[in-house]
């Protein structure tokens, strides 16, 4: 990272182009309902995936040994290296087989690695609750109008999920990127990526990108093909970051909340991700990240 630190400085005194919208097609979707998450009343929509089985690797690496990331850490985000007029690190996120095809929203997150994306645990998981076969994961940054984005169809190869999804639905993905060039860039080089940050409290402004099929997000067509884009005031209730009198739809699921995003770059930071409608209040959230269990999580993930 520290070679792009003098980079991330100097660019971002350039005018950026807008990424105003991506628009994605999936035709013929044998759909299963991406944005089920929980069994209490008070979390309504959906619990199938985690109601019968979880399984997960408990190969974590302890910090303390492993230091990459300190505590109370505060990520930039990243402008892409490829081309720094066109940051493109939101996408559609496919689970497919001969059978499904099921669809969430994930991003690229800045890292040391450069390869790392972020959604929800249960865009990962099937109907059983058990891990999705990484064969049939793939990512498309910057899916558009049903072509696949600048970079096509990235493979994942491996993921990494609390032991406690219930209360933390969010996960990481590493993805198989090769530099088209023959170099040795890593996805967000091209892409960019969001920075990531724990301390964000009530009445936070945010921008939330998804891929919703229904809901409520305004000024866009909500059929599962574009990228819509919600902007106002989430709050702090419990462990949840909540966004009321607003459901964000099907598809949304795993869609960043940016706190000081700018569209002039199309980046902001990350603090949460759609993980669910609760019906009874009418309120779209996203679980409060764990710190300890976030930074594990990415040094699980890195090789």
């Amino acid at each position: 990272m520290n070679k792009n630190v003098s980079l991330y400085l100097s660019i971002a005194l350039i005018a950026m182009t807008v990424i105003s919208s991506i628009a994605s097609v999936i035709s013929q979707r044998n759909y299963i309902s991406n944005t089920r998450v929980f069994q209490t009343s008070e979390k309504i929509k959906g619990a199938s995936r985690f109601e019968n089985k979880y399984k997960i690797s408990k190969g974590n690496k302890a910090r303390s040994e492993n230091k990459i990331y300190s505590q109370n850490e505060i990520v930039q985000p990243f402008f892409s290296v490829v081309n720094p007029n066109h940051n493109y690190p939101i996408g559609l996120f496919l689970y497919e087989d001969e059978e499904i095809e099921d669809f969430c929203t994930a991003s690229v997150i800045n890292t040391a690695n450069g390869n790392i994306g972020l959604t929800a645990i249960h865009c990962l998981l099937d109907e059983d609750g058990d891990p999705h076969d990484l064969n049939f994961l793939s990512f498309s940054p910057g899916y558009d109008a049903g072509t696949n984005g600048p970079l096509g169809s990235i493979s994942v190869v491996a993921t990494a999920m609390p032991e406690n999804p219930q209360n933390n639905d969010y996960a990481l993905v590493r993805f198989e990127f090769d530099d088209p060039s023959g170099g040795d860039a890593t996805l967000q080089d091209y892409t960019g990526a969001l920075g990531w940050r724990f301390d964000i409290g009530d009445d936070e402004p945010t921008t939330v990108y998804g891929y919703p099929e229904d809901g409520d997000m305004g000024y866009c067509v909500r059929d599962g093909e574009h990228l819509c884009k919600w902007y106002g005031i989430t709050e702090i209730s419990g462990i949840t970051h909540v966004i009321s009198d607003m459901d964000l739809g099907e598809g949304a699921s795993g869609g960043p909340f940016i706190s000081q995003y700018e569209t002039e770059t199309n980046l902001g930071f990350a603090y949460a991700i759609y993980s669910g409608y609760n019906t009874k209040s009418n309120a779209s959230f996203g679980d409060i990240w764990d710190e300890d269990i976030f930074l594990d999580l990415l040094l699980e993930i890195t090789p």
